[in-house]
């Protein structure tokens, strides 16, 4: 039974992303040591060399580095690290803190320790550890300069420093050069501790663990009985996690993908704490045909690694690989699509971010109001249209809010009440078709329903008035994501044309497109760095006990003609 599942997660792991990046595995960790601690080469680098584990050494001179042997490792011993595969990084020459009053001498201290690795023949560092994990957004282009491609923090400003708990770094959300630390190890650590810091490293995520010395004998409060890290790392040899050096996170994440907004991740997490929130948005299956489906949708139709089907339903990859077996069905055969069939929609099933590049926009994003278009063509991918993604109102003159907003990432009006929304799912019809109705708390309802045909896909969103007071201002954002769309994921918007109320966009041969528009368009656009085109329409002022509503349209093109094709459409998406 073992080989069989060991063959089908191999099955199911196939699912490569576009940019040639391998799928992140569950239970991949990131070993890290700070501090040049003479035990890292006498203690650590042993028992690592018996588990073929990866670990990255970042290296200073600071505290009494050069006299103090007794203590520190010598440039020798660190070269020795190298030359046995491990990674050396930067931490500074003087160990000095990164803050806003420091910054400044940043270049020079990373430089100072670039240059005595290359006294050594070592490779010059490209990963980074922020000394005593101070940090600072101004030190991210410094760092980006000097060729850092990852800089790992620790578990603060989330966690108090002292308890060493933190969170799994999350790549497409944290910015690659503040990497958090889901564990810094601490004298009175235990077993369980590392447990709690490592179960994190699923649904995408990675587990990155930080070290002082084995023991470290100069800094006692931050010290590793060696047979507590003997135990560590024999828990993680006999769970089968996959232990790499920081530098390796570039087989697995692209360093230049990074957020506007370099302390988002951060921000949404505090928040997620302070209302004591879960950060997953898995929705685990209520019994088989739930669980059939739910595969189904993500292995064979959305063509998911088992670690993203795994995240959208909340189990490992095994347990994935397992229930797929199970349930007797095969993850490598392929709807085929036949002439005159309508187009397949399917509820987006989470697990996988439906945007690709730009993300801190769309921090944690729901999957209820997501409904994927498949393309007509072979091999052709899926489209996310968010219906809707926002719905801004005006409850005061001018001052625009949010009344929903399908992810995390600007405040809406519940959240400034405390109010959470319980999550929601499409109903799925027989003929096809997706419908969704959400009653806000102010007794608003919010309906959309998605209706595949041949030709296109016919949309609708309502506003029902059950408040007693009138709805103004009632902008909408209706977001067609393209990342899943084979051809389709450059980041520019030259591939596009925008004609109020379509937004088309065409792949790189230039003879396909996806078209979107709805009624009453406000502003039809796109967001290069998602990529994404937009349709957005304006709904009518909606007075009490009244219902308003707007019809949208999605649909494909395969010519050159597109201008002449937009036309057609003016006198049949609307019918």
């Amino acid at each position: 039974m073992i080989r069989r599942i060991t063959s089908l997660l191999v099955l199911l792991s196939l699912a490569v992303p576009a940019s040639g990046l391998e799928p992140i595995p569950d239970k991949l960790v990131v070993l890290t040591f700070d501090d040049a601690s003479k035990s890292h080469h006498s203690i650590a680098r042993p028992i690592l060399l018996k588990h073929k584990f990866g670990a990255t050494f970042f290296v200073t001179e600071g505290f009494d580095f050069p006299t103090n042997k007794k203590d520190y490792m010598t440039w020798d011993e660190i070269e020795q690290l190298n030359k046995d595969g491990f990674e050396i990084g930067n931490h500074t020459i003087d160990h000095k803190g990164v803050t806003d009053k420091t910054v400044g001498d940043l270049a020079a201290q990373v430089k100072a320790i670039n240059a005595r690795c290359k006294e050594h023949n070592i490779p010059q560092p490209v990963s980074f550890a922020y000394p005593g994990n101070a940090i600072t957004k101004e030190a991210l282009p410094i760092l980006k300069d000097l060729g850092i491609k990852f800089a790992r923090r620790g578990g603060a400003p989330e966690y108090p420093y002292k308890e060493g708990r933190g969170f799994a770094y999350e790549p497409g959300l944290d910015h690659p050069l503040l990497v958090p630390s889901a564990g810094d190890s601490r004298p009175t650590w235990t077993l369980d501790d590392l447990k709690v810091a490592v179960s994190q490293a699923r649904h995408g995520k990675i587990a990155v663990l930080q070290f002082h010395g084995v023991p470290d004998t100069a800094h006692d409060w931050v010290t590793t009985k060696k047979e507590q890290f003997e135990a560590f790392m024999r828990y993680l040899a006999d769970e089968k996690f996959t232990v790499i050096a920081l530098r390796d996170l570039a087989k697995f994440v692209d360093p230049d993908v990074v957020p506007s907004n370099p302390f988002g991740a951060i921000e949404d997490r505090q928040k997620l704490l302070e209302a004591k929130r879960d950060p997953s948005n898995a929705r685990p299956a209520k019994g088989d045909d739930e669980l059939r489906y739910w595969l189904d949708n993500a292995l064979v139709n959305h063509r998911f690694t088992a670690t993203e089907a795994g995240a959208a339903l909340g189990l490992t990859a095994d347990e994935v690989a397992t229930a797929t077996k199970r349930l007797g069905f095969d993850p490598t055969k392929r709807p085929e699509r036949k002439p005159g069939d309508p187009l397949l929609v399917l509820p987006y099933p989470g697990g996988r971010h439906p945007r690709t590049g730009f993300r801190d926009g769309a921090i944690r994003p729901q999957r209820e109001t997501k409904a994927s278009v498949f393309a007509p063509w072979a091999d052709g991918g899926y489209a996310v249209a968010d219906v809707p993604e926002a719905v801004w109102f005006e409850p005061a003159p001018k001052k625009p809010e949010l009344l929903y907003l399908a992810h995390t990432h600007v405040p809406t009006t519940w959240d400034r009440q405390k109010v959470t929304l319980d999550p929601l799912e499409w109903t799925r019809n027989k003929d096809g078709s997706l419908t969704l109705e959400r009653t806000l708390p102010n007794k608003v309802t919010l309906a959309s329903k998605v209706v595949p045909g041949k030709d296109g896909v016919r949309m609708e969103f309502r506003v029902t008035n059950g408040s007693d007071q009138k709805l103004t201002g009632l902008r909408v954002q209706m977001c067609v994501m393209l990342a899943g769309l084979t051809g389709f994921d450059k980041l520019t918007n030259e591939n596009k044309v925008f004609a109020s109320p379509f937004a088309a966009c065409k792949d790189a041969t230039g003879k396909r497109w996806i078209i979107t528009a709805w009624e009453r368009c406000g502003r039809a656009w796109g967001n290069p760095p998602c990529p994404c085109i937009h349709a957005d329409p304006v709904v009518e002022d909606c007075p009490a006990g009244e219902t308003k509503s707007v019809r949208g349209w999605l649909s494909f093109y395969e010519g050159t003609e597109i201008d002449a094709e937009l036309k057609r459409l003016k006198t049949v998406a609307f019918e």
